[in-house]
């Protein structure tokens, strides 16, 4: 039977695929530019003071060494290294990246995350790391194996085709994309394709990711390809990649740590890539604007930066959840232990999943390093103008949204942001 041109079908073998690039297209992709290789940054000369250039020198004096166990060879180390759990992969079948030629269906990237860093992998290449510097934001490295030691390389030229566009808001930052792709795996450019970050609707999500869990009604783009590389009619209907809870029938899982691409991780993944460009865009205004002779117009405008960071702190334009969400890992459970937790025994880890991400309007990323990161006077000022509009919603411009929120949601969430960033 031949399948109508407008349908999709699970992704075996030589799947479909869009996706990925660990880097986000965030809504200030019209933001006015910021020039980070100016001073006092210098983003690519400069020297990176990052968990990754920290160990680089432990390992190359000796005093360290990294196990390598298996066909992932440095991963699981490197995992444990940065704080990142398993847990957290998402595998995508795009073939994007430095490491393209290496990805297709039966040969996914997979992609893992913890609060201060990003790693990716693909069977057979070598591992992608993001990791935060106080000044400088995120910083690319490579990590491979050579004569039986780990080789680290701080990646920048080689990065930032990707990662510093108008996609990631002008700054060397992190973007997820949904594409269609044909069955190689190339996207098909003329289907369209979209950004993909907490407001987007699940609908538009994940093209050329694979995805486990259920999520009702309510579909999404993952789990299938395109019959060929022709512009599809529209609408593309997923006839068979919705509710997967076993990718076994789809991928070589046996290839990575889990076989897992757990749906909520994609969802605090799109949350989080987000919640860090903004950090990062408010870090080099308020720099720059501090270098800038007074004499000079126009210095760039933290304080406006930093309310974009604040309004995605507060989840203000998050897309709501049609249909509960159910994971297929342990990434839910272990995620929200982590807290910190307040003196009432509540975190902003905490999740809701029934009509949206977290039960308390207040992003978790607060207690990132990125945030920590930022001048004290811009921190500040994101924390209070967090706080003006939970202790007042009526009177935000975002009072709509918030209102979406209980007053006992709001208040507990108004107590966690006072009590958990105390210094």
């Amino acid at each position: 039977m031949t399948r109508p041109q407008n349908q999709s079908s699970p992704c075996r073998g030589s799947g479909w695929l869009s996706l990925v690039v660990v880097c986000l297209v965030v809504r200030g992709s019209f933001a006015a530019p910021l020039d980070y290789e100016e001073a006092p940054i210098h983003y690519s000369q400069a020297t990176p003071e990052t968990a990754i250039s920290r160990l680089q020198t432990e390992l190359e004096s000796g005093q360290r060494q990294l196990i390598s166990s298996g066909d992932q060879g440095y991963l699981r180390a490197v995992l444990q290294e940065l704080e990142v759990p398993e847990s957290s992969q998402m595998l995508t079948f795009l073939k994007s990246s430095m490491q393209r030629p290496l990805i297709e269906p039966q040969n996914p990237r997979a992609l893992y995350f913890g609060d201060d860093a990003y790693v990716g992998y693909v069977p057979g290449g070598i591992l992608e790391l993001i990791v935060p510097d106080p000044r400088l934001g995120l910083v690319f490295y490579t990590m491979e194996a050579h004569n039986g030691q780990p080789m680290i390389q701080h990646q920048v030229a080689r990065c930032m085709t990707c990662h510093a566009s108008s996609r990631t808001k002008r700054i060397p930052g992190l973007q997820a994309r949904s594409m269609f792709t044909d069955p190689t795996g190339q996207p098909v450019i003329s289907a369209g394709s979209f950004r993909t970050d907490h407001s987007s609707p699940l609908e538009k999500r994940w093209g050329g990711w694979f995805v486990s869990g259920t999520h009702g009604e309510t579909a999404h783009l993952g789990n299938m390809q395109l019959p060929d590389s022709k512009r599809p009619k529209q609408p593309v209907v997923n006839t068979h990649g919705l509710n997967v809870t076993d990718l076994s029938s789809l991928t070589d899982v046996s290839k990575h740590l889990t076989p897992h691409s757990d749906i909520v991780a994609l969802l605090v993944f799109e949350h989080q890539i987000d919640a860090h460009n903004w950090m990062v865009r408010v870090n080099y205004a308020y720099q720059l604007g501090q270098h800038q002779p007074e004499s000079e117009s126009s210095p760039p405008n933290w304080q406006a930066e930093a309310d974009a960071l604040v309004k995605h702190l507060l989840f203000i334009d998050e897309n709501p959840l049609k249909q509960p969400v159910q994971g297929t890992s342990d990434f839910a459970s272990e995620f929200a232990r982590r807290g910190p937790f307040d003196s009432q025994g509540r975190s902003l880890r905490e999740f809701d999943l029934s009509t949206r991400i977290f039960k308390y309007p207040c992003s978790y990323t607060i207690h990132c390093q990125l945030f920590q990161a930022l001048p004290a006077e811009a921190r500040q000022y994101v924390l209070g103008q967090m706080q003006t509009a939970l202790q007042t919603p009526a009177d935000s411009p975002w009072s709509e949204s918030l209102s979406r929120y209980t007053e006992a949601e709001r208040t507990a969430a108004l107590a966690m942001l006072a009590e958990l960033t105390q210094p």
